[in-house]
């Protein structure tokens, strides 16, 4: 009997960590304490009423079945209108658009589509860990482009530049960001657009966050430079947006000739979306937007209260966020006197003193001395969860 060995191409994929440490902040509350959770980043409000008595109709009215694989024809045509309204570009609902179990699920089908072994994929670091972990699926050859404090995070196109080879075959871009809560400046959107014209590689823009921005600032995409889906794939959905991250559906808007490819694998790995969640995001995009609006005057009071509190801790650094519900901070000068890594320091603010975060390298290799906040929770877990940092950090330097 052969024994067992991972396939090749799982080297170097990893579980979303977030999870492994919500699991571990849990068997602390097992024991009766309270753990303050700022790891993760699911929305505290709920699901809008208008969307959950969306999915009740469907349930009632026997919508209980197989639907076509990239999603039912209202939802498509449905995202198609919200495009040309947001974006001012028009594109085809049946060419262009595809739904997913989830925006992970789209980001995956399309970098599948497009990439062979040997291709080289630039992605963000500190990133959202699925784009390595896809890249690393496809066969690869997945390639960080660091974001740095000093630069707040900013993802900069001179800095890509500096990455692309003939072999580059796609670029990842996030933004609004997690877990780094910085935006792309339109300068840097506007090159990124032009090397991708002159390399001839593709764009996949994950804008799953672009609904939550503060001060004022603005959402500069790709698609609204290009004004076509060419060599382009935008990566969006209705988790965050919409507070439904249990409800699993997200999309993608992707150039006509990988609808096939794309459309092959959707139904390879699971046939069709939740018809249920379907309905149900069809109502969020055509219902009432309000519940968005208020979502994001929530999320700004939280990030305003998180960066006053965390301005009042010792020995920290962190960017005031300017979209997303994330912050990563600097906590390099504590783990140094602890002699720890991130993760070992996280852990040990669970079990110590009751505050889950999440370390750094779980986002990339350039995340070690960060850990990142979500600061989606409700604003008493976060300020029980800030004051606890705020008194590990004082008996840590006082030690």
């Amino acid at each position: 009997m052969v024994g067992y060995t991972v396939p090749r191409r799982l080297h170097g994929v990893e579980a979303e960590a977030a999870f492994v440490v919500l699991s571990a902040a849990k068997k602390v509350e097992a024991t009766g304490r309270r753990v303050a959770h700022l790891e993760i980043g699911d929305a505290s409000y709920d699901t809008p009423e208008h969307i959950k008595e969306a999915a009740i109709r469907a349930l009632k009215e026997g919508k209980t079945h197989y639907t076509p694989t990239v999603g039912i024809p209202e939802l498509r045509q449905a995202i198609a209108e919200s495009v040309k309204r947001d974006y001012g570009v028009e594109v085809d609902w049946e060419k262009n658009v595809v739904v997913a179990n989830g925006c992970k699920q789209a980001i995956l089908a399309s970098m599948l589509s497009i990439l062979e072994e040997e291709d080289e994929v630039l992605y963000p670091n500190p990133g959202y860990p699925e784009y390595e972990a896809a890249a690393r699926l496809a066969g690869a050859k997945p390639i960080p482009y660091k974001l740095t404090i000093e630069d707040e995070f900013r993802i900069d196109a001179d800095r890509i530049a500096e990455l692309i080879t003939p072999r580059t075959k796609l670029v990842v871009i996030n933004t609004p960001h997690n877990p780094c809560g910085s935006i792309m400046r339109e300068e840097d959107v506007k090159a990124l657009a032009d090397l991708s014209d002159d390399h001839g590689f593709y764009i996949l823009s994950d804008e799953i966050y672009r609904p939550f921005l503060y001060d004022g600032e603005e959402h500069y995409s790709p698609l609204s430079v290009k004004r076509s889906l060419d060599r382009l794939i935008i990566a969006d959905g209705f988790s965050k947006r919409y507070a439904m991250t249990g409800w699993r559906i997200g999309y993608a808007l992707i150039p006509e000739e990988l609808t096939t490819t794309v459309f092959k694998l959707l139904n390879v790995m699971t046939s069709c979306p939740s018809s249920i969640s379907q309905w149900a995001a069809l109502a969020a995009l055509t219902g009432p937007q309000n519940p968005v609006h208020e979502m994001r005057k929530g999320y700004e009071q939280r990030r305003n209260l998180a960066a006053e509190m965390l301005s009042e801790v010792e020995g920290i650094r962190f960017v005031k966020a300017k979209g997303a519900f994330y912050m990563m901070i600097d906590v390099s000068k504590l783990i140094s006197k602890l002699r720890m890594s991130a993760e070992e320091f996280v852990m040990m603010l669970i079990e110590k003193y009751g505050v889950a975060f999440l370390h750094g390298t779980a986002l990339g290799s350039y995340g070690e001395g960060y850990i990142r906040m979500s600061f989606s929770a409700s604003e008493d877990h976060i300020t029980d969860g800030l004051k606890k940092l705020k008194q590990a950090a004082s008996d840590i330097l006082s030690s």
